[in-house]
């Protein structure tokens, strides 16, 4: 079963775990069911740092939502067909998990934010504010990630009231209706990022809990 819950990650919590082939670190900011391992969760999320050029991880059955958070680009190029795609700062790529891609750095280290959503089980999505406004919210996650400076958000008084999020902090509400609030975010700092990502799972898909 279910229950509403708020709660709050801070980044010291969360613990660097390195690369096999030695080119970046990972940090798991959240994954269900809560104690799945890699082989057969239904979501994750984690923060990668990339600091070599290298080819990413397969992921079969796992659709997956990268968004470039911190560093000036990386090129992308499928490796069976050859095809290019260069992010920068602020934009985003959705692909299959069992699609291979090399990544080089033309403009050094990068860090990336990444939804992975195991097909037919979770479907979510990912996007970047910057700007005071009133988030709805709905059932399901919502995980608030802050990638630069600090952001405020307004919960009611009874869920806590106003909490900071500095660079690497997580708020993660789980929600099972329509919340009779709006969750207010502010800016604190001209450089201020806060990564909004949202999951559900999909209808006949239940909790193990």
């Amino acid at each position: 079963m279910m229950h509403d819950t708020i709660r709050y990650i801070p980044a010291a919590d969360l613990h660097p775990l390195p690369w096999k082939n030695g080119g970046g670190i990972t940090r798991q900011l959240a994954i269900y069911p809560e104690h799945a391992t890699l082989d057969d969760f239904i979501w994750r999320i984690s923060a990668a740092d990339l600091t070599q050029p290298g080819s990413f991880s397969i992921w079969p059955d796992i659709d997956r939502i990268l968004i470039l958070t911190a560093g000036e680009s990386i090129q992308l190029t499928r490796t069976e067909t050859g095809q290019q795609q260069r992010l920068v700062r602020g934009e985003r790529i959705y692909f299959a998990g069992e699609t291979p891609f090399d990544a080089a750095l033309p403009d050094g280290p990068t860090r990336d934010f990444n939804l992975m959503l195991r097909r037919k089980q979770a479907h979510g999505c990912v996007d970047m504010r910057r700007a005071a406004q009133k988030l709805p919210l709905r059932p399901g996650e919502t995980l608030l990630h802050c990638t630069e400076g600090h952001f405020t958000a307004r919960l009611p008084e009874r869920l806590g009231g106003l909490r900071t999020l500095d660079t690497g902090d997580t708020l993660w509400l789980s929600l099972d209706y329509i919340p009779s609030f709006t969750l207010d975010i502010m800016p604190e700092t001209a450089d201020a990022c806060l990564i909004d990502a949202r999951v559900n799972l999909f209808l006949g898909i239940t909790s193990p809990d």
